[in-house]
């Protein structure tokens, strides 16, 4: 690979926005005004990328309206603000939410991936991965036009992902990435990113902050989703150590809930009979209502005006004010509710019956999710006394729940001063101690820059990097070896492959536990995980696995050896490795030749 005249990228591939930070030698990231169309033939540059994907008619829009430097055509898919104001329009042919679906689309033995727009029937829809494909490679040649002669692919990138994504879903956007052009490649969990920009700005001075026993909660909420960590500070070699000890579930929750919530009221309050574009106005006019509403010193009020539709030459324009105590009421209280820590989210489905989706939480109260969250990562930790010595003062065996000290809010919801404060008096009422704020380099664009960040310390081989590892543990499915009993199944059992905080890199065997490998035929590898059973070590048997744990996709293969004449049973051991681009990679190994089968845990066997 050529060797690149500038040094590192970081990517944010945001569900609502995307963001590009990149750092030429020794200087501190900085970040790309991204090009894009914002009319018919009117492109404009901005540090932000609104993700979505625009599929317009035949004919709907000249080619000579689309020309972008590297689209002298007009063919290129049709990405950002444009894009956006179209699909508002006409949301059957707008892609949007693109990364949620790589976390949830096409899971199951025979499913396949989803297309969008989901109740679209175009031709040219696309899976969740070409969806982000699309989103990569835009970034990339909006990168490479400012920068002439030179290919942002063959630099080193650091691209995000939502520390909750599944193995799967991070092999897809390692897919999308690769098929857009990018070659040298990590992944990186966003809260950790949000975090390394918090370090950049602090340079040396971050120890001055934080201290031996100190715990970071790094809540970020953007437009789409809500993702929280949890940052233990220890003493390794008389300095500080950086261990990501706790993740939250992937919650579809965020700003764009709230800009409907609003909007919903409004027109519910005032009385309003709106039609679809009309309300996807009121739609974009509440989400500044908000920002403006919420931000310090705020008006009483907000002005909101919606072009009338009809008829009439001259269509009565409809005009209403929002006032800031009713954002307030709906929003702080509505998505931030006081509640205490032992707070529960609901989980029940009543109808038998529901649209297909994605899985939208029910219960807006990003608090109690949070509650929730606290009380998880304490469990996970009382099974394991690894993260309790990583813990040290921070550490209660007999808490509820596991409190930080610190907080770092990013995110773009947090741009309104009285959601964080509301965020900071829920917390404070269930700690005992008093929690400190860490200031956020950027609330829209802290991830990018906090990616480029990393991937130039990566590049350096500085020592200070935030020790994360696995965020679960991984188990295979073994079955059992049970005599037959008539209307009795054996129960799956789980074996252990990769405890959670295996660090990427590190290669982990089980060469005393020998198992027997169908081959010449297809067979199913069952994959399972847990988010909270840190005490389990490699090898550990899970006595029931289908109950206890959480499946993923399973991988339908068959696997032969060089002179397969029938099936047969092999008698092998495991290998595993968390790879740096956070996939779990499982081996095979004949236990009586050199013979080995691996297996990528996508959807992708590899038979060698």
């Amino acid at each position: 690979m050529a060797t690149s005249p500038f040094q590192t990228i970081g990517i944010d591939l945001g569900t609502s926005h995307s963001a590009l930070a990149w750092n030429e030698a020794d200087s501190a990231p900085q970040l790309l005004d991204i090009l894009q169309l914002e009319a018919q033939g009117q492109a404009f540059a901005s540090a932000l990328l609104p993700s979505v994907i625009y599929l317009p008619r035949p004919g709907e829009i000249p080619a000579s309206d689309r020309i972008l430097p590297w689209d002298q055509e007009g063919t290129a898919p049709l990405v950002g603000r444009w894009a956006r104001e179209l699909g508002a329009l006409n949301p059957e042919r707008a892609i949007v939410s693109s990364k949620s679906w790589l976390c949830y689309g096409g899971r199951g033995a025979s499913a396949s991936e989803p297309l969008l727009p989901g109740k679209s029937q175009d031709p040219g829809r696309r899976t969740p991965r070409q969806a982000a494909r699309d989103l990569l490679q835009h970034l990339r040649l909006a990168w490479n036009a400012v920068h002439p002669g030179r290919d942002a692919g063959d630099a080193p990138l650091v691209l995000t992902v939502p520390a909750s994504f599944d193995l799967i879903a991070r092999q897809w956007t390692e897919d999308a990435a690769r098929e857009a052009g990018w070659k040298d490649l990590t992944l990186l969990e966003e809260p950790l990113a949000a975090f390394y920009a918090w370090l950049q700005c602090q340079g040396e001075s971050w120890r001055q902050h934080l201290k031996v026993g100190d715990l970071v909660l790094v809540c970020d909420l953007g437009g789409g989703t809500s993702d929280f960590s949890l940052i233990a500070v220890s003493e390794e070699h008389g300095d500080l150590r950086l261990d990501r000890v706790a993740v939250g579930r992937h919650l579809l929750l965020g700003g764009d809930n709230m800009d409907l919530a609003l909007a919903y009221h409004l027109q519910d309050d005032r009385g309003l009979s709106l039609d679809h574009w009309q309300f996807q106005a009121l739609v974009q006019q509440a989400r500044r209502a908000k920002e403006c509403l919420l931000a310090p010193e705020a008006p009483a009020s907000y002005p909101i005006a919606i072009a009338g539709r009809g008829s009439q030459l001259f269509a009565q324009t409809l005009s209403l004010e929002v006032r800031r105590e009713e954002v307030e009421a709906l929003l702080v209280d509505g998505f931030f509710p006081l509640c205490e820590p032992t707070a529960e989210v609901p989980r029940s489905r009543n109808l038998g019956l529901q649209e297909l989706g994605l899985p939208y939480e029910k219960d807006p109260g990003i608090t109690r999710h949070l509650a929730s969250f606290l009380r998880e990562a304490q469990r996970n930790v009382q099974a394991s006394s690894l993260l309790q010595a990583r813990l040290g003062v921070a550490w209660d065996s007999k808490a509820l729940s596991l409190m930080p000290s610190h907080v770092l809010f990013n995110g773009g919801v947090f741009h309104g001063a009285r959601l964080r404060q509301r965020m900071t008096e829920v917390l404070r009422s269930w700690s005992s101690q008093d929690i400190k704020f860490l200031e956020s380099a950027s609330f829209d664009q802290a991830v990018a820059l906090g990616a480029a960040a990393f991937a130039a310390i990566k590049q350096s081989g500085q020592k200070l990097r935030v020790k994360s590892g696995a965020a679960r543990s991984y188990y295979i499915g073994i079955e059992s070896n049970e005599p037959a009993i008539p209307g009795r199944r054996p129960k799956l059992q789980g074996l252990c492959v990769l405890p959670q905080g295996t660090e990427e890199g590190e290669s982990l065997e089980l060469p005393d536990h020998v198992l027997g490998l169908w081959t010449g035929e297809e067979v199913s590898f069952r994959l399972f995980s847990a988010p909270d059973r840190a005490g389990d070590q490699l090898g550990h048997m899970v006595r029931d696995a289908s109950s206890e744990l959480e499946e993923l996709s399973p991988v339908s293969c068959r696997l032969t050896t060089a002179e397969q004449a029938a099936p047969e049973v092999l008698p092998v051991y495991l290998r595993s490795q968390l790879t740096e681009l956070g996939t779990l990679q499982l081996a095979m190994q004949h236990q009586d030749s050199p013979q080995t089968w691996r297996l990528d845990f996508h959807l992708r066997p590899e038979h060698g």
